[in-house]
């Protein structure tokens, strides 16, 4: 959640504690009792999209973890291979050329080149094992590409959710800002004859401004 939209989240929670704190204000069956419930609704509505927004930040930074552990587990096993291709490049030139990778490539490229390792196992397997590399190792490298990939999944599902609820969050945060301000023209009417009442909502729906930016040291 930005700035703007916590100071005005905070905002509506006060007003809502002031409508729980007035009950004797708000005429039942009245149009002031249902827009201060409609509002009352918003809120609890807004404190719950933001909860599910944080839940969601939460899993992305979680699907961000695993996809560096998967990333390093491909690496590893990614190495071994490579490492077992150097060594037999002196007798069997050109197969160190067939397992190339850096450790710095994007998640994409890095897949892409362990795919090309599993390819070459069809015809590299038995040479490979016989120069260090581990048993089954094409098999291991692909197992190892497949976690990888569907790391990716997980955190683009994250990010996905995150960007559908901060819209319905926005919706919703302009849908009470509304009701807010028809509630503030109502106060004065149905709380006549209660100034500390008055003064109490307008305390309340008050939207802090945001602080102010200092300015530079004059060099």
């Amino acid at each position: 959640m930005n700035d703007k939209n916590r100071r005005y989240l905070e905002s509506g929670q006060r007003c809502r504690q002031w409508i729980v704190d007035n009950p004797l204000l708000i005429p039942p069956g009245s149009m002031f009792e249902t827009e201060t419930g409609e509002f009352t609704t918003m809120i609890d509505a807004l404190e719950n999209i933001a909860g599910a927004i944080e839940s969601f930040v939460g899993e992305g930074l979680s699907a961000t973890d695993v996809k560096g552990s998967e990333r390093l587990d491909l690496i590893d096993i990614m190495k071994r291979v490579r490492d077992a291709a150097r060594a037999a490049e002196a007798t069997n030139p050109g197969t160190r050329d067939r397992y190339r990778y850096t450790t710095n490539m994007s998640h994409q490229a890095l897949l892409a080149a362990g795919r090309s390792f599993v390819s070459g196992g069809a015809a590299d397997e038995a040479l490979l094992v016989s120069w260090g590399a581990p048993a089954n190792w094409p098999d291991l490298v692909a197992a190892a590409c497949d976690a990888f990939e569907a790391s990716f999944g997980q955190q683009d599902s994250a990010v996905g959710s995150r960007i559908a609820k901060n819209a319905e969050f926005n919706d919703l945060m302009a849908q009470m800002i509304a009701k807010k301000s028809t509630i503030s023209h109502m106060v004065p009417n149905f709380c006549h004859g209660h100034p500390g009442a008055i003064a109490a909502w307008n305390a309340a729906a008050h939207v802090e401004s945001p602080p102010k930016k200092k300015a530079p040291p004059t060099p």
